[in-house]
């Protein structure tokens, strides 16, 4: 899904993982800290001052301000575990997934986060992932009253925000009813102008994700949903942790990020009533628009994610998804999923 800080039923909730082409996205917010949080929202770690890491290492951390994106960051603070694991964070609000691989490589962030449909880059070598977080099954194509498949979507407008989970799905979709983008006038905007473009009925069709199709029913309740998430079911819609690709060469740091990730989804897996509120207080959005978003996603607790890794689950998902990147012209080859996945790291950190 992803990214930016459009408003959702007056508050911005935004999508998974980014557009594209990061230089032409808006720069990241300027903060220097997370959102607020009210500290009494959640539980506070147990652990005491005598037993955090003895050395304290100062890290930027990216996230995008929307249920997913911030979830590291907004545990983390909440249950004091960055203090916990000997980690100071910065934490710095970005717009997308691609402009957080952008600041790795430069240097001006340590982790970030990305959703589906920038992993095409961790797999591109142009970073780490470090932790697997999620996954997701909130994505649709959707269609004005009236059209009730892919096939009649033919040289029709369809809108939707390139380099998101949106737009694979609408691609699979067009491949499983023998289509191409070819096919379609295909209108690269971004998720508050497609809701507007769709709500306005100055397109035909969309790629995007609940709860933006929430808020689009709200105007067009009589929408036709002609393709979803679930409809690709060996396809994982994955959210992940990422950093440079040099992270190795510092594994404390790692290790004490990595330790921060296996805590906080673990929590999140197990809380995830209070967890919405935790989002919703993060980034100042609705409760009931971060529920919505939130009942589309499976989040992993740690040993989850080991016994995936394990059982070859993940390396299945992500090679599955390197495939469709291929074929989408934005990888340039399947790749061993080692190459990128600190899989090892993860499990003894």
């Amino acid at each position: 899904m992803l990214l930016g800080t459009a408003g959702i039923a007056g508050a911005a909730v935004l999508a998974a993982c980014g557009t594209d082409d990061a230089a032409t996205t808006p720069a990241p917010a300027d903060t220097t800290s997370g959102a607020a949080t009210d500290p009494t929202s959640a539980p506070a770690s147990e652990t005491s001052a005598a037993e955090a890491p003895a050395t304290v290492d100062d890290i930027n951390v990216g996230y995008i301000e929307d249920g997913n994106g911030c979830m590291l960051v907004a545990v983390a603070e909440t249950q004091d575990l960055w203090e916990k694991h000997g980690l100071k964070a910065n934490t710095l609000a970005f717009t997308n997934g691609p402009l957080q691989i952008q600041a790795l490589g430069t240097g001006d962030l340590d982790f970030g986060y990305i959703g589906f449909g920038a992993l095409w880059l961790p797999m591109s070598d142009q970073a780490k992932v470090v932790s697997i977080n999620s996954r997701g099954t909130a994505d649709r194509v959707i269609a004005q009253p009236g059209i009730t498949s892919m096939a009649e979507l033919k040289g029709k407008k369809v809108g939707v925000p390139e380099g998101t989970s949106g737009d694979m799905l609408l691609n699979l979709a067009l491949e499983e009813a023998g289509m191409t983008i070819d096919d379609i006038e295909r209108i690269p905007m971004d998720p508050p102008t497609t809701i507007s473009a769709f709500a306005s009925k100055q397109i035909d069709a969309a790629g995007i994700w609940y709860p933006h199709v929430e808020t689009i029913k709200n105007q067009v309740p009589d929408l036709v949903e002609v393709a979803k998430s679930t409809d690709f079911a060996d396809l994982a819609f994955l959210a992940a942790q990422v950093a440079g690709t040099d992270i190795q060469d510092r594994p404390e740091v790692l290790a004490k990020f990595q330790a921060v990730c296996k805590e906080a989804f673990t929590w999140a897996a197990a809380n995830r009533e209070e967890l919405n509120g935790i989002l919703a207080d993060f980034i100042k959005a609705p409760a009931d628009a971060i529920a919505s978003e939130q009942e589309f996603v499976e989040v992993f607790s740690a040993d989850d994610v080991i016994a995936k890794n394990d059982d070859g689950t993940i390396e299945a998902w992500l090679t599955g998804l390197n495939e469709e990147f291929v074929k989408a012209e934005k990888a340039p080859e399947v790749v061993p999923v080692g190459n990128y996945w600190l899989a090892e790291d993860y499990a003894q950190a």
